[in-house]
């Protein structure tokens, strides 16, 4: 008996360990274009485009359903936002190059920050976008929101009034609580004379925040938002908030 059962205790912790298994990534999703297109020569174009997103192995669990996200976002842009910006820049040399960074993925969450750095000859900009995932209890070609992520709204909840309600009171929070942040300034930084009401015009929790490994998440600001002229070297402005400290002010 006593075999029996260390057998099954071995056996349902190989299970538990499966199931904690990141989500497997095939080959990125990724493409490089020099536009206009020139059969003779596809190097020549004046305008590039370059992304790279994540490929999730369709048969794991949520895979298929960010895969969806993905492919209908790439669709998007190669059919809508490319062509306007390349009509733009005619003529001029320019790029837009596409990167991303996988910040979690357990049994639970899958979550990327995506950086898209757009060059033309007056101007380079960058701009980041978080992307969050649920694994269990996701949409086909939808992240998760905010609300959702702390448990306020339940996976399938598909009341307007209620979601609208459940949005503005985390983002009413999590705007008080990053305004603390930039307050109290523990690291020293120039917010370029950042005001509390300015802040609600250009940060919006229930979209501007991915998740880390850990599964908390992680609030940021645009520079380019922030301060008119952005300083060298300044990267993306990050809250980090621990989920524990928000549900205990929930």
């Amino acid at each position: 008996m006593k075999r029996i059962l260390l057998v099954f205790l071995v056996l349902c912790l190989a299970s538990a360990s499966a199931l904690a298994d990141p989500l497997p990534l095939l080959d990125d999703y990724a493409e490089d274009l020099a536009l206009p297109y020139d059969e003779s020569d596809p190097s020549a174009g004046t305008f590039t485009y370059s992304y790279r997103y994540p490929h999730p192995d369709g048969e794991a669990e949520g895979g298929q359903e960010i895969n969806i996200f993905y492919t209908d976002l790439i669709e998007y842009d190669l059919g809508f936002t490319v062509p306007i910006i390349q009509e733009a820049f005619e003529g001029f040399d320019s790029s837009t190059v596409i990167t991303y960074t996988v910040t979690c993925n357990n049994d639970d969450y899958f979550s990327v920050l995506i950086r898209r750095e757009e060059s033309n000859p007056d101007i380079t900009r960058v701009s980041w976008n978080g992307h969050v995932f649920s694994r269990k209890n996701g949409s086909p070609g939808m992240t998760y929101t905010l609300p959702k992520v702390l448990g306020i709204l339940s996976a399938d909840e598909n009341e307007e009034w209620l979601q609208n309600r459940q949005t503005e009171k985390a983002d009413k929070l999590i705007r008080e609580m990053v305004w603390n942040m930039i307050e109290e300034n523990d690291a020293g930084i120039d917010y370029g004379g950042l005001t509390e009401d300015y802040l609600e015009g250009i940060f919006f929790p229930e979209e501007d925040f991915y998740l880390d490994e850990n599964g908390d998440p992680v609030f940021y600001l645009q520079p380019g938002d922030v301060y008119e002229e952005v300083p060298e070297g300044t990267d993306l402005l990050t809250f980090p908030i621990a989920l524990e400290d928000i549900l205990d002010e929930l």
